[in-house]
């Protein structure tokens, strides 16, 4: 900015900005941390845009100024992400799930009574994730664990401890690395003495929290800890094994599994096969709960699901849900809806519904547009569904995890590789979101995004200008007069809007 300023104002020899004159306005200053952040790797097969409001006006000016149809223009995402499936840093934008469990439990009383005997089934990450273990020593820590587990399951004959499996290849790695589960100091070994400083640091790694679990299980195998259990019987699963520990301990063939995700699943038919009239399940997942009652006609003793804090913990019957019935239905009639271009289809037509309840409509690119002169185009390109094409992509991703929970009965069920079902991988070969197979926009808008002026646009160089269009944020030059200002962009994009909607009147 600073030899910008003197080659403008100083160095020229007839300098057009005079030295007094008011500079343009700078997007941001860069920042220390803009050190740490990694540059995108220039590819001509790439298009990296900038997904903020401008860009999209910018776009939708340009797409005006070639006499393109916007019906067409809006098929394509307009921006280097679908926004409304995409976060800011580029993770899955997921809904608060938590909210549907609250909606279900509102329709039941609590249980007064669970009939016995009864198996306790806990989901041991979301307890070890609810202890304090600061200054605490591991080996007082899997004690500690152990004391919640059986009050957790004081009521029950017996209690299952299940956990996730943390696999090197995985579609969750992508989230856990935006998490920082792939930072800070991991433990290769874990001493019983060790006193635990950072407990939530410790806990962001992957690597440290599966070395965790074996140290827990290997804890609660000794003779010290198996004598607290007196006549309780505890199944602990963990990686790809199952131990059964009462005063002896010995592997469970039958629970021995590949699953990634926690299996409560498969421990509560199994507990049902061994005869207990009822299962409980601890678990604050809301898909836990679900796949329960999807899975309720293999799982046919009563399924109580525990919920909330402390003392005030109530347990309450999941099959009478007045969604028990609907639930259980829907893998039939998923299952029913013949081809996939049927199902998907189907998936377009509820994907408009959820934007526009009213709407006839059941092809989501006409959703789209039609949302979008509707609001005049005052309005985000986040609050616009996907196109067809991002929408495509994100139901087979769904589909890839669709199919997974429906193996939860399987020991070990084959699973597909992620590639070409919404996933891709990078150039270091790990997983990341494949979040669509077309352009992000049509060939005649990109090729008008920029111009590479490097002192200063003007005409007739400028391809910007050339074109009566603002520069933006991928031009070369970010100092220029034809910057747009912020109270104009409203007015542009109307106008871009009502000039289309006359064009398909």
């Amino acid at each position: 900015m600073h030899q910008q300023f003197k080659r403008d104002r100083l160095e020229d020899k007839k300098p057009k900005t005079q030295f007094h004159d008011k500079m343009t306005k700078m997007k941001r200053l860069k920042m220390f941390s803009d050190i740490r952040k990694k540059p995108s790797a220039s590819n001509p097969n790439k298009v990296i845009l900038q997904a903020d409001r401008k860009l999209f006006t910018h776009m939708v000016l340009v797409a005006e100024s070639r006499h393109l149809q916007m019906s067409d223009v809006l098929s394509h995402p307009l921006g280097p992400l679908p926004w409304a499936l995409a976060n800011g840093d580029g993770t899955l934008r997921k809904t608060n799930k938590a909210v549907l469990a609250r909606e279900l439990e509102k329709q039941v009383l609590p249980a007064e009574t669970i009939p016995g005997p009864s198996a306790t089934i806990i989901d041991g990450m979301s307890l070890v994730q609810k202890m304090k273990g600061n200054d605490q020593a591991f080996s007082q820590l899997a004690a500690s664990a152990l004391t919640q587990i059986l009050h957790e399951g004081a009521r029950s004959q017996r209690i299952d401890v299940v956990f996730d499996v943390y696999q090197e290849d995985s579609i969750k790695n992508a989230e856990r690395a935006n998490r920082g589960c792939t930072t800070g100091i991991q433990f290769r070994n874990i001493a019983p003495s060790h006193r635990i400083q950072q407990w939530r640091k410790f806990l962001s790694s992957s690597a440290n929290k599966a070395n965790l679990i074996r140290f827990l299980v290997a804890e609660w195998k000794t003779p010290k800890l198996r004598d607290r259990l007196n006549d309780k019987q505890l199944y602990v699963a963990s990686e790809e094994r199952c131990l059964h520990i009462t005063k002896e301990c010995a592997e469970v063939a039958g629970l021995q599994s590949n699953q990634e995700e926690a299996d409560t699943r498969m421990h509560a038919a199994h507990a049902t096969e061994e005869g207990y009239s009822a299962v409980v399940v601890t678990a604050d997942d809301t898909d836990v709960l679900l796949l329960h009652l999807a899975f309720s006609a293999d799982i046919s003793c009563p399924l109580f699901q525990n919920c909330g804090m402390k003392n005030r913990v109530r347990s309450w019957e999941a099959q009478s849900l007045e969604a028990h019935h609907e639930i259980r239905a829907f893998p039939r009639s998923v299952s029913q809806a013949g081809t996939v271009l049927d199902l998907f289809k189907k998936l377009q037509a509820f994907t408009c519904k959820l934007y526009t309840a009213s709407t006839t409509t059941e092809d989501i690119n006409t959703a789209r547009h039609q949302l979008f002169c509707t609001q005049c185009g005052e309005l985000e390109s986040s609050q616009l569904p996907p196109c067809e094409d991002c929408l495509f992509m994100h139901a087979m991703r769904a589909n890839y995890q669709a199919g997974i929970w429906r193996a939860s009965l399987q020991q070990h069920p084959h699973v597909l590789s992620p590639v070409e079902h919404g996933w891709a991988r990078n150039d270091d070969g790990q997983l990341t979101v494949e979040w669509m197979r077309g352009s992000p926009a049509p060939e005649a808008v990109l090729k008008l995004l920029s111009c590479n002026c490097s002192r200063r646009c003007k005409l007739p160089e400028c391809q910007c200008m050339s074109s009566g269009l603002k520069c933006t944020n991928l031009c070369k030059l970010q100092t220029c007069d034809n910057q747009p200002q912020e109270e104009d962009l409203g007015m542009m994009i109307t106008e871009a809007d009502l000039t289309d909607s006359e064009t398909e009147d």
